[in-house]
């Protein structure tokens, strides 16, 4: 098969996506739905029987070896495509062209955060959720199954440092100033990490872009000696890729196991939807608004793309953050999308690995929201600057969450403590009983904000000029090493790739 122009994607050229083409022409993204719904299905269907813990788990189990294959690989195909992209710009010997790469990148990150939080600020202080909301409605131990541990894993947190401890002054942001600041200081020390082998085993993916930017910079300088490794770096690429693929194929079985796991484990779902039904309505409100109206406005507004098509080859990766509940897991096929829609290689391998680590919209909309339910429902009235001490931090507690079960949930914590509300933190094992459906909701949004994120600096990169000649010769060698070339992908969405 002769090489496409990287501007036209090879589903820009056929006749109009619907539906029925898009699940014959990947299979792949139509057995990951079966899955999503055989998933519910079967929690659904056992629910009733009231299960023990054990069984439940091992119900789980399989999906959880899925999740663990995917996020093996994917710290190594984070880390090579950082290399060989940081080695292909260094060698083009266009560095301006790097600096606007990165200041169009920062500049989607923070106004897409900004937006979403000032989305989920409104809306809370619209629709009100915690005027009359119940928390004692709930247990956070009742229902056969219900998810205690993960209760325990905030106690454990909060005894640990990251809530704080309790502060008599709730109605203020005098009291804040440590949690604004402590989020800072996490946000840093996850960027600088002390010891990179347990970055990696952390799953810090912020602490692995820096030591893979860094290394990359240094490889490209040392000249011809080092062009073994850099061959070695778009190697492992390939490489990498060729395995992710061949792992994907069992997602589907692995994304049923987990939501059958998830909602056998979920609580009392009548009692949950009676207690916190506002408040479940107005996050998923939020996450829908941003998701179907704000981020498709704002693709068309700076790319002219129809947004359709272009979440259409993003479908694959968004059912299996949502089945996950994992950016991360999901981030093979997301770049494997983006190159889809016709985004250069070296702009989806500096973008997309970065984005999973800080453009968390969903979860930093979502942690807004919940501070604020959290002090409605207690009375406490919160003035402008503590609103605004509340977005700083969420935007901040959102960068670089950590990879466990409900990670949002252990952030807010940071939240709570900046205006003064860590004394209510108990009361986030109750907001458990409704994570294991916002947690998926809000990975699939943050995951389609990266990803719509891409196309459109792809396009101001484009529009700015950042694709001149020179700047395309350097880029050689990312395309020469990508781990997802067309032909590859073939292999997973059913393309003749003869």
């Amino acid at each position: 098969m002769q090489d496409l122009d990287p501007s036209e994607s090879p589903k820009q050229q056929e006749a109009p996506l619907t539906l029925r083409s898009c699940l014959t022409k990947e299979p792949l993204l139509l057995f990951t739905l079966i899955g999503v719904v055989s998933g519910v299905l079967v929690g659904s269907l056992l629910r009733p029987a009231n299960l023990n813990s054990t069984t439940i788990s091992l119900i789980g189990f399989p999906g959880e070896l899925m999740l663990s294959l995917l996020k093996m690989l994917v710290l190594p195909l984070v880390a090579a495509s950082m290399i060989s992209g940081m080695c292909s710009l260094r060698e083009s010997g266009n560095e301006e062209s790097m600096k606007r790469l990165a200041k169009l990148t920062a500049a989607f990150y923070i106004l897409s955060t900004v937006v979403a939080i000032v989305l989920g600020l409104l809306l809370v202080s619209i629709i009100r959720p915690g005027k009359g909301a119940s928390f004692n409605k709930v247990s956070p131990s009742s229902g056969g199954g219900c998810r205690g541990n993960d209760a325990a894993l905030i106690a454990k947190h909060q005894s640990d440092g990251g809530g704080g401890g309790s502060s008599d002054n709730h109605s203020g942001a005098g009291g804040g100033g440590g949690g604004a600041t402590e989020a800072l200081l996490h946000v840093a020390r996850l960027i600088v990490p002390s010891n990179v082998v347990q970055a990696a085993v952390d799953m810090n993916v912020l602490g692995i872009i820096t030591f893979s930017l860094l290394f990359g910079w240094a490889l490209s300088s040392l000249g011809p000696q080092a062009a073994p490794l850099i061959r070695a770096a778009h190697t492992i690429n390939a490489a990498v890729g060729k395995m992710v693929i061949a792992a994907l194929w069992i997602s589907p079985l692995g994304v049923g196991c987990l939501i059958a796991s998830s909602i056998l484990h979920a609580c009392d779902l009548s009692a949950t939807i009676s207690a916190l039904g506002l408040w479940l309505a107005t996050v998923i409100l939020g996450l829908a608004i941003f998701a179907f109206i704000i981020l498709p406005a704002f693709l068309f507004a700076a790319t002219g793309k129809s947004p359709l098509p272009v979440a259409s080859y993003y479908g694959q990766a968004l059912a299996l953050a949502f089945g996950t509940s994992s950016s991360a897991a999901a981030l093979p096929l997301a770049m494997a999308g983006a190159k889809e829609a016709g985004c250069d290689p070296s702009i989806i391998s500096f973008f997309l690995p970065l984005g999973i680590a800080i453009n968390m919209n969903g979860t930093a909309l979502y942690e807004a929201t919940t501070a604020l339910f959290i002090a409605q429902a207690h009375g406490v009235s919160l003035g402008p600057a503590e609103v605004v001490v509340v977005a700083a931090t969420a935007s901040l507690a959102a960068v670089g969450a950590p990879a466990i079960p409900s990670a949002g949930l252990v952030t807010m914590l940071i939240v709570l403590q900046a205006v003064g509300l860590d004394q209510f933190s108990g009361d986030l094992a109750v907001i458990l009983a409704a994570d294991w459906l916002l947690d998926r909701l809000r990975t699939a949004v943050n995951l389609l904000s990266d990803g719509f994120g891409c196309v459109v600096v792809d396009h101001w990169c484009r529009k700015q000029g950042e694709k001149d000649e020179e700047f395309m010769a350097g880029v050689g060698g990312v395309r020469g090493g990508y781990a997802y070339s067309h032909v590859e992908m073939g292999s997973v969405r059913g393309d003749d790739t003869s």
